[in-house]
């Protein structure tokens, strides 16, 4: 099984979605974390899905961050996109979940996560 497989297996399995993105975002992290969001709504209409980290007004015409209790994170599969080092991630909670996903195109100087797809020849 190839890790894009590995990955799926694991966001059917679990119910609770919470995807995360860096600090002080630009476009690209806020794009792929919302652009993940909505790919998972559509295809998995039943489970639920969210967007942490802090709300920035000048992207809120992109989609807008949900705010979530800690409990949340309980029995969720998190995934963080667009974020080569782990101090870099909005929302330190993002290590209190059941699962971690690191989802990146930039060089992976900082290996975590429990799964790690990343391609640095992606823009």
């Amino acid at each position: 099984m190839n890790v894009q497989e590995e990955i799926l297996e694991k966001i059917k399995k679990y119910q609770k979605i919470i995807i995360h993105r860096h600090q002080r975002p630009d476009p690209d992290a806020i794009g792929s974390q919302m652009g993940l969001a909505e790919i998972l709504k559509v295809s998995f209409p039943t489970k639920e899905i969210f967007m942490v980290g802090k709300k920035i007004p000048g992207f809120a015409w992109i989609g807008e961050m949900d705010e979530i209790d800690n409990e949340v994170f309980d029995d969720a599969l998190v995934i963080v996109t667009d974020t080569a080092n782990a101090p870099r991630i909005d929302d330190r909670r993002f290590d209190q979940g059941d699962m971690l996903i690191k989802i990146d195109h930039h060089p992976n100087d900082e290996p975590y996560g429990d799964i790690m797809l990343v391609k640095t020849e992606a823009s």
